[in-house]
């Protein structure tokens, strides 16, 4: 029987600074998905075009993907507003206590 002491692990601390880069990086994450949605988006809305004209497809037929192109530009819209809100609301508390 080894009757070592094992050291105790050191618990690692964070402060507002801390987190205030998680929401930076949270915000520059969503940033980047945004920019890959928006090309996406552009991709479809040209493909779309070309099949209504050289087939005659009704706009209808595309009004599903449209709705869900809005519905992730407003949750990455908010998401992005919710990211830079925090991470500037930690960033005074750390640059308060400093």
């Amino acid at each position: 029987m080894n009757s070592m002491v094992q050291p105790k692990e050191q618990v690692k601390s964070y402060d507002a600074s801390d987190v205030s880069e998680g929401y930076a990086l949270a915000y520059e994450q969503v940033a980047d998905l945004s920019v890959m949605i928006d090309a996406i988006r552009n991709n479809h809305e040209k493909t779309a075009e070309y099949v209504k004209k050289v087939y005659n497809v009704p706009d209808t037929v595309f009004s599903d993907m449209k709705r869900l192109f809005a519905i992730i530009e407003g949750l990455v819209s908010d998401n992005l507003e919710f990211s830079k809100s925090q991470e500037d609301a930690y960033q005074k508390r750390y640059e308060s206590i400093s």
